[in-house]
């Protein structure tokens, strides 16, 4: 059984100082007054799976693996899965995330190294 966990992109930096309403709204905490609703939020969910050095893998992050190159990770089709760039193909391939992926290596995610993918 993984641990539900939860990180939100705010447009410049990651956060995990956030809740989530049973409607979907998210509500950044403020300790001196009430939360305020906040918008622009990006969520992205942990796989619970981690890369070979023990870095938490969540949703957005960009792997290196050594057999296929780059990997961006994305839920898809109710589970989390891995695009794969390949340079010679020109195209993606999406694959199950599993543990198999256990041997990449987190090198980013889409939000602060989008570069990665262009590689």
């Amino acid at each position: 059984m993984r641990e539900i966990k939860f990180r939100a992109w705010d447009g410049k930096r990651y956060t995990t100082d956030f809740f989530i309403t049973s409607e979907g709204t998210v509500f950044k905490p403020h300790y001196d007054r009430d939360a305020e609703i906040a918008s622009g939020f990006t969520i992205e969910q942990f796989t619970g799976l981690l890369d070979k050095n023990g870095e938490e893998i969540y949703e957005g992050d960009i792997l290196q693996n050594n057999a296929r190159g780059h990997a961006l990770v994305v839920y898809r089709y109710g589970g989390f899965f891995v695009e794969l760039f390949d340079c010679e193909e020109f195209g993606t391939t999406c694959v199950p995330l599993n543990e198999a992926f256990l041997f990449a290596e987190l090198i980013g995610n889409i939000h602060e190294n989008p570069e990665l993918l262009n590689d």
